[in-house]
């Protein structure tokens, strides 16, 4: 197996797509600081699955997708694949080359591949295992890998000797199996719970089941009882019925009769008031004629006075209109004489206008001739103004030439200047730069020094630091030994919670009753008695004993909602179960003083609490029951009183009334009262637990608040050493810097001269050329005098024509307006004359109006002299039929009172008949609630024989048996509610929860069995791998040992070195300590070696567990910064040792290592911020893809 391909896309400084091939033997990855060859290595540990970003030297995962630069947009995902030739399935997949595949998406999605399949983390880390390429291998080695275990504690270093040893899949097995145990221990523990709460119910269960089965018998023959009785009542409470139905009968007959009677009468009654009522309407209609009439004659008079008055105001309005007559034949005869005057006005205004009109013909002839001479002025002027502007065109051209001609010529002088002060400068800047190379020479000496007091300054935090990591460790141990601890009382409580919220314990039927009534469909519900009360812990075993069944009835509200809730269960078919309604439960407690006796703790009644509403039925249920100390007390009690009550003990025997005995040995109580109890306990135990966790959590954040605080330190330190790297690599780079532009300016002022010279000459070129331009410009500038003469003089002729066409026009306006003065002035005065012809004609209008208003009021007069004569002629009429009414009322009077007479006889008759029919409906009524109450009873038998044997009356009268004596069929039946009453309450459900119990507890067990046999398997799988691991370990660990010391010894040119295990008698905990002794030193603490010493005493190590177990390939990442330039020598030539079992890429800077190696890959960073691949190998170079 070894490495064929590494393939990079978008992974940190690598944004576009490469292919590095490896060869087998050594590559060597080289390049400046910063250009991202260690990217390379850090892309092996990325796809092999490195989860740490401080590995990864980052701050997040998304660090290492390309983030892109000032000229590059970043990329949306990284991703690297890694091919592995596994020809001789070294790993375990069929396929003869492998390719693993990293990507990780910026949205923070991720996926492996392997040949191309999803895969999880978990198969890349198993497929690896055991290969020296796992998550804790060797194949990957970088400077802080060598750092780590020569730094580390002693149990800090054994990941690298287990993946070494071969021992990590074991161990891995080992914890996959541990995981199974503690898992089937839950599981154990959890069923172990549950049995534990089933095999505390089974016995109470088995005496409720036995006691429901009697009360099954005793209650089908109550029912055989309850039916016959019944149905014997029915068929005498229908006899009865019949014959009441008949009197019935004959009395509604009766009644019917009288009612008839009653309704003739009534009917005459009703035609006399009708007579009476029409007698009366008359009498008021004949009035209320008279009160018209009476009305109407009013009316007429003031109709009457209303004529009079109109002829009167018709009158003197004739004479008003005659006046009005004279005034308007007046006024018409001015309005001819001012029709005169305004003719004449009008014909003098329209010969003005004509005047006015030849005026301003005139003008307009003269000014268009002054129009035309204007337009030949100012033509010509036109043409001047064109040829100046030429000329001045010119001028301005011919300037623009001399400025710039200037401009070249001053900038030429100006660069002469410049060159000969450059030359000056030149030499001076010559001697500077050879200051500047001294200087920058000095701080890179400087830089030197300090690197070395950093390099010390991080050795002693890292020290401290390790110190502080196992103060947390310990911390960390601490607090997760209480969150196991509180893991096991959670998970006890919340199996508590699950039987309590799942109602474990409680019937079927119990349990539906409360889920429905929860959900609101079922009212007046409030709990079983075991809710309803609260029991100290010592009682709670006597108080579930004295209860048994009991605890599970349910208290309701009253009898209907007892009724609802039995009916709900027969509906859905969910059983039976108890009820308790607080209006019918009488509640009773023993009057027997007890208090001074021996062993006596109380009434069962007084050792509960609860509601003091529900009161009635605690007594009912725990009144009777006494609580003694132990048997023998009970037993004490019960002959003091005749055994006439039942006494329970603290620890649950009983003693019953009438002297039978119960017990026996106690079984794990679980039952609900109990479980009250473990929840309450588990939550005061947790609420205890979280505050010891809060203060462990405290110290362990202190803990680990001070070793961030060390390694934020150390890694400031480690970060000032990179910085002073980076500083003094600038340094370096700005001084070889210096030295080109030194020797570029050396050559610069060789050609300084030359330079001069041809300047100078071409500003003595430019000056000619300002002279020639200058003389061109004088000429210009007398064309342009010339012009503006004439052009002036063509100016002042045409202002002297447009002074001309002024007055033209001024005196065709004036004319304009005057004109339009007199044409206004003419259509007022042509309206003037309008308004007074209308006026005229008006008044001749208004004379003719009047007339016919005159003639109108005649016409009124005599109309209203008619209407006056008819309304006296009306008047004489009216008074001749108020007499007439006035003696049709006297006669209707008489006849209404004799009618009252009547309708008084025929009341008196309608009374008596009335006072029968009363009496009569009396009787009735009677008969016909006696027959409503044998109905009644006869549908409440029927109602009973449904609700409780749900049997309709057919169906009960063919079950039911003949009775022959009433009296002692009801005395058996008392003696069979009796027997039922003394059996107390009663769980039917019982039965069926007793046999579901049992099936389970017997399940439960049979599966507690199968995880212990598969308890005892796993144990005896870990012991195995405990034993395997520790030989294979100790066998590897010895042979890693013997190589190190001969490897030692020949690295180092001498000296001795070994490992060693801190506790040999439990070899998989622990640590490995390291001794060394160069040649001629003693040391005892590998702190006390230099730098480089460390780095190669790990090196030794690693080449040791390669001598061990080869990896098939190894990434070494400058672990050799660190060696002088002799001892990387070395390192480089032991490397070729390998290379027939491994392939080795080294990352380096070190020319030694790079000598050894096959293939160079160069690592360059020409664009800013992206990484590219030179490859060098013997057939020259090549760009790698």
């Amino acid at each position: 197996m070894y490495l064929k391909f590494l393939e990079l896309h978008g992974f940190k400084s690598f944004p576009d797509k490469i292919r590095l091939t490896f060869d087998e033997g050594m590559t060597a990855v080289v390049g400046p600081n910063g250009s991202g060859k260690s990217n390379i290595g850090d892309a092996v540990r990325w796809v092999l699955g490195e989860q740490s970003t401080k590995e990864l030297r980052g701050k997040s995962m998304e660090d290492v997708i390309f983030s892109g630069t000032a000229t590059r947009k970043p990329v949306g995902f990284a991703s690297v694949t890694l091919t592995i030739d596994n020809s001789d399935h070294a790993l375990a997949d069929p396929e003869t080359e492998v390719a693993v595949t990293r990507r990780l998406y910026r949205n923070g999605d991720s996926e492996y591949l392997i040949n191309g399949k999803n895969v999880r983390l978990k198969d890349v880390n198993e497929l690896f295992m055991d290969t020296g390429l796992g998550r804790d291998g060797y194949a990957i080695i970088g400077q802080g890998r060598i750092a780590e275990i020569v730094g580390a504690k002693s149990n800090e270093r054994r990941d690298i000797f287990e993946e070494a040893a071969g021992v990590s899949k074991f161990r891995y097995k080992k914890q996959e199996a541990e995981r199974k145990l503690s898992a089937a221990q839950e599981n154990l523990l959890r069923l172990n719970d549950i049995a534990s709460e089933l095999e505390g119910r089974i016995g109470p269960l088995k005496v409720q089941s036995e006691k429901a089965e009697r009360f099954l018998v005793l209650a089908e023959e109550r029912k055989q009882l309850e039916i016959s009785v019944w149905i014997h009542r029915l068929t005498a409470l229908t006899e009865q019925m019949q014959s009441l139905s008949d009197r019935c009968l004959v009395l509604t007959a009766e009644y019917e009769n009288l009612q008839n009677d009653i309704a003739r009468e009534e009917e005459k009654l009703q035609l006399a008031f009708r007579d009476m009522q029409q007698a009366t309407m008359d009498i008021e209609q004949l009035q209320a004629a008279v009160v018209n009439a009476e009305q109407e004659n009013a009316n007429l008079i003031a109709g009457i006075a209303v004529c009079e008055n109109e002829i009167r105001h018709s009158t003197e309005a004739v004479e008003a209109y005659r006046q009005q007559q004279q005034t308007l034949s007046q006024s018409a005869a001015g309005w001819e004489q001012k029709l005169a005057e305004q003719d004449a006005y009008l014909s003098e205004l329209l010969q003005r206008q004509q005047t006015l009109e030849q005026e301003l013909k005139e003008a307009l002839a003269e000014l268009q001739k002054a129009d035309a001479l204007f337009a030949d002025a100012e033509s010509h002027m036109q043409a001047e103004d064109a040829a100046l502007q030429k000329l001045v065109l010119q001028q301005s051209e011919e300037r623009v030439r001399l400025q710039s001609a200037e401009h070249d010529h001053r900038e030429a002088l100006e660069q002469v200047r410049k060159a000969k002060e450059e030359s000056v400068s030149l030499a001076e800047r010559l001697r500077q730069y050879a200051l500047q190379e001294k200087s920058l020479q000095k701080q890179c000496e400087q830089l030197e020094q300090t690197r070395i007091e950093l390099q010390n300054r991080t050795e002693g935090f890292s020290r401290l630091s390790a110190g502080k990591e196992k103060k947390y460790q310990q911390a960390v141990e601490t607090l997760t030994e209480l969150n196991a601890e509180y893991r096991q009382v959670q998970q006890k409580q919340r199996i508590l919670k699950d039987l309590e919220q799942s109602m474990e314990g409680y019937a079927g039927s119990v349990r539906q009753v409360l889920k429905v009534a929860g959900s609101g469909r079922l009212g007046g519900v409030y709990g079983t008695v075991a809710q309803l009360i609260t029991v100290e812990p010592r009682y709670g075993t006597a108080i579930e004993t004295a209860l048994g069944g009991a605890l599970q009835n349910l208290v309701v509200e009253n009898e209907d909602a007892a009724k609802r809730c039995i009916r709900y269960l027969k509906e859905m078919r969910g059983g039976r179960a108890t009820f308790l309604p607080l209006t019918t439960i009488r509640g009773g407690m023993l009057r027997e003083d007890l208090r001074e006796l021996d062993g006596f703790v109380a009434i069962a009644c007084d050792l509960v609490g609860f509601d003091d509403r529900y009161r009635s039925v605690m007594e009912n249920l725990l009144g009777r029951i006494v609580v003694a100390e132990d048997i023998d007390s009970a037993t004490l009690i019960a002959k003091k009183f005749g055994y006439r009550f039942r006494i329970v003990t603290l620890d649950g025997q009983v003693i019953h009334s009438g002297g039978s005995f119960t017990g026996g040995s106690a079984a794990r109580s679980a039952g609900v009262i109990t479980r009250k109890h473990e929840m309450e306990e588990a939550e005061r135990k947790l609420r205890s637990m979280e505050t010891q966790q809060q203060e462990a959590r405290i110290a362990a954040e202190k803990a680990k608040a001070e070793w961030d605080k060390l390694k934020a330190d150390l890694e400031g330190a480690r970060a000032l050493i990179a910085e002073n790297d980076e500083l003094h690599n600038e340094l370096r780079r700005q001084l070889a810097q210096l030295q080109a532009t030194a020797e570029a300016d050396a050559r610069m002022q060789e050609t300084d001269a030359q330079r001069q010279e041809r300047l100078q000459a071409r500003a003595d070129q430019l000056l000619a050329a300002c002279e020639e331009a200058k003389n061109r410009l004088a000429a210009l500038d007398a064309q342009i005098s010339a012009g503006e003469v004439l052009r002036n003089e063509s100016r002042s002729h045409r202002s002297d024509l447009d002074a001309q066409r002024s007055a033209y026009t001024e005196k065709i306006s004036a004319c304009r307006i005057r004109r339009a003065e007199l044409l206004k002035d003419l259509e007022t005065e042509q309206h003037n004359r309008l308004i007074m012809a209308q006026s005229m004609e008006s008044s001749e209008e208004q004379k003719q109006a009047l007339e016919e208003q005159i003639r109108q009021a005649k016409e009124h007069i005599a109309q209203k002299e008619r209407e006056k004569q008819t309304l006296e002629l009306t008047q004489q009429d009216n008074r001749k039929k108020i007499e007439g009414s006035q003696d049709e009322t006297r006669r209707l009077r008489a006849l209404h009172e004799e009618k009252e007479r009547y309708t008084h006889l025929l009341r008196k008759g309608i009374d008596e008949l009335k006072d029968a029919r009363e009496k009569q409906s009396g009787e009735r009524s009677r008969a016909e609630e006696r027959l409503a109450n044998a109905r009644k009873e006869i549908d409440d038998l029927v109602f009973r024989l449904q609700e409780s044997y749900e049997m309709t009356r057919s169906e009960a009268e063919a079950t039911a048996k003949p009775i022959t004596d009433i009296r002692e069929t009801e005395a058996a039946l008392t003696t069979v509610k009796n027997r039922i009453r003394v059996l107390g309450s009663v769980n039917v459900a019982a039965i069926d929860e007793y046999r579901e119990v049992s099936e389970r507890f017997t399940f439960l067990s049979a599966q507690m069995k199968d995880i212990e046999q598969a308890k005892t398997e796993l144990e005896r799988l870990i012991e195995q791998l405990t034993e395997d691991m520790c030989r294979i370990f100790r066998e590897s660990f010895d042979q890693i040992n013997r190589y190190f010391g001969e490897i030692f010894h020949e690295l180092f040119g001498g000296g001795s070195a070994s490992l060693s295990l801190t506790d040999p008698e439990h070899i998989l905990e622990s640590g490995i300590e390291i001794s060394v002794a160069p040649p001629g030193k003693v040391i005892r603490n590998l702190i006390a070696l230099s730098g480089g010493e460390q780095s190669f005493v790990a090196i030794c190590i690693y080449f040791a567990i390669l001598k061990l177990r080869p990896a098939p390939f190894c990434i070494l990442d400058e672990i050799d910064a660190a060696l002088d330039e002799v001892n990387v020598r070395k390192y480089a030539q032991y490397l070729k040792r390998f290379i027939d079992h491994t392939q080795f890429v080294v990352i380096t800077h070190r020319r030694s290592a790079m000598e050894e190696a096959n293939v160079l890959y160069g690592v360059t960073m020409q664009e800013d911020g992206v990484s590219r691949l030179l490859r060098l190998d013997q057939n020259g170079m090549a760009m790698a893809e």
